[in-house]
């Protein structure tokens, strides 16, 4: 594949995991009034899902985490990695996608430049952020009262998702439920 044609397939790939990560984040806030709407279930633009989802919900996007275990105590550190993708960049990759997929007409194609060297840096920061956001992350839920811990690699080497609930007693978190994936 000429380096144009893999730049173009890389796009079309971050365009389609910006598309996953919006409706996974609205199916797994369903409980959400904004969420429940047919205009919602029939949206496909992953912008517009995700600012449907944040304006009432502040936390609706993931947020990336590591995870620092002594003994059974697993400390929960969210946004920790400097790297991940934010909200704020998720819309602007969603964005660049548009604009590199979509190209116009042919005379507007004849007079773009040259694709350069920062075009195919550009491909590298936004592999390593979206892989720094989805390897461990949070969603947390409306109601405050639980979250969805996802690990896209756990230590005996497969994906998990946990769902944790803030216990009020202890100040912790417990594990209501563990589904892996083989």
């Amino acid at each position: 594949m000429t380096p144009p044609y893999a730049r173009e397939y890389c796009y079309l790939q971050f365009r389609h995991i910006c598309e996953l990560i919006a409706l996974g984040c609205l199916l797994l806030h369903g409980d959400l009034p904004d969420a429940q709407t047919q205009k919602a279930k029939k949206e496909w633009n992953a912008q517009k899902i995700m600012s449907l989802l944040t304006r009432k919900h502040t936390h609706a996007f993931p947020q990336s985490v590591t995870v620092d275990k002594e003994g059974d105590v697993s400390k929960f550190n969210a946004n920790s990695k400097p790297n991940a993708l934010t909200l704020e960049e998720f819309k602007s990759l969603y964005s660049e996608c548009g604009e590199v997929l979509h190209r116009g007409t042919i005379q507007s194609l004849e007079e773009k430049d040259v694709i350069s060297k920062n075009d195919y840096d550009k491909v590298i920061k936004w592999s390593s952020k979206i892989i720094d956001l989805l390897n461990q992350h949070l969603i947390v839920r409306s109601s405050g009262k639980s979250m969805f811990f996802v690990s896209l690699r756990t230590e005996d080497g497969t994906p998990a998702i946990s769902i944790l609930n803030f216990d009020t007693k202890s100040g912790g978190l417990e594990v209501i439920e563990r589904y892996l994936k083989l």
